[in-house]
């Protein structure tokens, strides 16, 4: 029997071992999915992130062929939800419902447990929506014009609810900045608890999306000051625009939402997921609810949703320098 040394007989041992893994691998990602998948929303239940990722349930698990399940991971600014999905497995089983706290948070915190740039993988794009100023009804507050002419609250700042770190915060501090009108911002945990307090007259203003503004604006609850973006919405046709209203410089202070990915994913099961989603969002109920809670579709590649988080965060990274708000 011919000699064979003990290093050569392990590399040809391992090399089996690695072909096989890879074998194993590429079938997994072959034969995806075959058991329920989580969409990780970092907030707590009722905000916008939460609802879109609950529009999107039932037809991508009809288009996935599994149970799409929805788990709220809310706390420090969206990271703590961020961060277990970029720690989770790149199976295609886990996927984070990310908005722009993806891109925000890297310029407000000094240090993140997930790299925000390598640990994700972008699998498409939900949409965009701008970003609406609500007031309570106590402060009759219904235009920048009122606000303006609002001596007493204009002198001693008007208070503001704001989640620490979120991108909330980061819209109110630049509102401030663009408008000159003096704000206090109030930390909340959540965009619901704030609301509860504007409604409540104990806050005056609040600032969040259309899908979260929508039953208390339609309800008369709340009033809407105004909104970023360059356009008004054909769900909202009274809401002017910030710009119309003589205040520049928040037309691209918009949220959006996306779908997101552990780094590594297949690529097989990463064009699954696209596709999966891509047939969702063409849905005529998800494009109609979509539309009724003031969210424009985008049309991106994953590739193009990679560049436009990128270009985001350089934004952002800019205004968080200019308004001095970073964060520990």
């Amino acid at each position: 029997m011919p000699f064979r040394p003990a290093g050569r007989i392990f590399c040809q041992i391992f090399a089996l071992a690695s072909l096989g893994a890879v074998a194993a691998y590429a079938h997994a990602a072959t034969d995806f999915p075959k058991k329920p998948i989580t969409i990780v929303v970092p907030y707590t239940a009722g905000g916008s992130s939460d609802v879109v990722a609950r529009l999107l349930e039932k037809p991508l698990s009809e288009h996935l062929g599994q149970p799409v399940i929805v788990d709220n991971r809310p706390g420090a600014g969206a990271t703590i939800g961020t961060a277990l999905v970029a720690k989770s497995s790149a199976d295609g089983y886990t996927v984070l419902l990310a908005d722009n706290a993806q891109t925000t948070a890297p310029a407000m915190y000094a240090r993140l447990p997930y790299d925000p740039v390598t640990s994700f993988k972008a699998i498409g794009i939900v949409g965009s929506a701008p970003a609406m100023l609500l007031s309570s009804p106590q402060t009759k507050l219904r235009s920048i014009r009122d606000m303006l002419n609002d001596r007493v609250r204009g002198n001693e700042g008007f208070t503001v609810g704001v989640g620490s770190g979120s991108p909330s915060h980061l819209i109110t501090a630049l509102f401030q900045a663009q408008s000159k009108i003096k704000l206090q911002m109030i930390p909340y945990k959540g965009a619901s608890q704030a609301a509860t307090d504007v409604l409540g007259g104990q806050i005056d203003l609040l600032f969040t999306n259309p899908a979260s503004a929508a039953p208390y604006i339609k309800s008369g609850r709340m009033h809407a000051i105004g909104m970023t973006g360059t356009h008004r919405l054909s769900a909202f046709p009274d809401v002017a625009t910030f710009r119309e209203q003589g205040v520049q410089g928040l037309e691209k202070a918009n949220y959006w939402f996306a779908l997101l990915a552990p780094a590594g994913l297949p690529n097989e099961v990463s064009q699954k997921w696209s596709g999966a989603l891509a047939a969702a969002l063409s849905t005529p109920e998800v494009t109609r609810k979509l539309g009724d809670l003031g969210i424009s579709k985008i049309d991106m590649t994953p590739a193009q949703v990679q560049r436009f988080m990128a270009e985001d965060r350089q934004n952002w990274a800019h205004i968080v320098n200019a308004t001095g708000m970073k964060l520990q």
